[in-house]
């Protein structure tokens, strides 16, 4: 590939990349072999314990938010949310997990061309060790049987909690939480 029509592909790889770095992973499990189709109307059960002791994910504000962004999930989807009774009682917790990043040397590089000319370069980063804490809000939906409240299907994934969040932030937040979540329910659905 020449350094043309490289230069011409850039944006486009750079954003692939991008956008790649900023996906979020679920994780899923569920009983293998059980047909899911019946399950049409669900009821949404309180949040399930331990809730986690951060105030940032620890409130009835939270907790609302996350039982509109599922029953809008459902409805949006074909299902009907029921108070009582219902094909499967879903639950959910919301939770927080810490971490670190740490931020060291790095190469780079990038090519531009203006007209005729092409043009690469080269750049280094001198080592910063810099360190950073984190939190992620991890939250799990978990769907059971109505019948004997075993568990059917099991989702969760999480996402960076900022700080000086505001209802904004948090609406965001949770609705992403949900979907990436709920996107793989049911099983074998294209994606």
């Amino acid at each position: 590939m020449n350094l043309s029509k490289l230069a011409r592909a850039g944006p486009v790889l750079l954003a692939t990349l991008l956008l790649g770095a900023c996906a979020t992973t679920a994780n899923i499990d569920f009983r293998q072999g059980y047909d899911f189709s019946p399950l049409r109307s669900f009821r949404i059960g309180a949040a399930q314990t331990p809730a986690s002791a951060d105030p940032r994910v620890n409130s009835p504000l939270v907790d609302r938010r996350i039982r509109t962004a599922i029953a809008a999930w459902l409805k949006a989807h074909g299902y009907q949310v029921v108070s009582q009774g219902g094909d499967a009682r879903l639950a959910y917790r919301i939770g927080t997990r810490s971490g670190l990043e740490n931020y060291d040397s790095g190469v780079s590089f990038g090519y531009g061309a203006f007209g005729r000319h092409t043009a690469l370069g080269f750049g280094y980063g001198f080592p910063l060790y810099d360190v950073d804490t984190y939190d992620d809000a991890i939250l799990t939906i978990d769907i059971h049987d109505a019948r004997d409240d075993s568990l059917l299907w099991r989702g969760s994934s999480s996402r960076r909690l900022g700080d000086g969040n505001t209802p904004e932030k948090l609406d965001e937040l949770v609705n992403g939480l949900v979907s990436d979540v709920l996107d793989h329910y049911p099983p074998g659905k294209k994606h």
